[in-house]
């Protein structure tokens, strides 16, 4: 992927109007995917990016909220939300992608800065996120490939 794609944030009737009154709504929410880079952002609520590289796995959570645990299953919550190196950052409960790094990266939660894990995102396009972020699949070995 030689150009940037923008996924921009979901957010649900109820949730957008107090967002965008807190600086954190849908103009100002969104996540670029580049070949050397995953940027998400929530306003000034939340900044992260991310080496490509580091992102280990991508996928949908089609059962919203309900899928996860801890705290993070309150089907109410919306915003930025933030659990032992887990950070939600969603404005509707559905469109959720679920973002693995491979190791810990530093991000920003408003002023403070926290090592993030894993990323709960609510995107308007949740498959088109997870295409963009899974490696494409492996060719297999041919008479032009040697090295695999």
């Amino acid at each position: 992927m030689d150009s940037t794609t923008t996924f921009p944030i979901s957010f649900d009737r109820p949730s957008r109007i107090p967002m965008t009154v807190l600086g954190a709504g849908p103009k100002v929410s969104r996540v670029k995917v580049s070949s050397p880079t995953v940027d998400i952002r929530m306003g000034w609520g939340f900044h992260a990016t991310i080496p490509r590289e580091a992102v280990a796995s991508a996928r949908p959570l089609n059962g919203g909220l309900s899928e996860l645990s801890g705290p993070f299953r309150l089907s109410v919550l919306r915003g930025v939300n933030y659990w032992r190196g887990t950070a939600l950052v969603n404005g509707a409960g559905t469109g959720l992608v679920e973002i693995t790094l491979d190791r810990p990266k530093w991000v920003r939660l408003g002023p403070v800065r926290v090592r993030m894990r894993r990323l709960i995102v609510s995107v308007e396009d949740q498959s088109g996120l997870v295409a963009a972020l899974n490696p494409s699949t492996p060719r297999s070995p041919g008479p032009g490939n040697p090295s695999l």
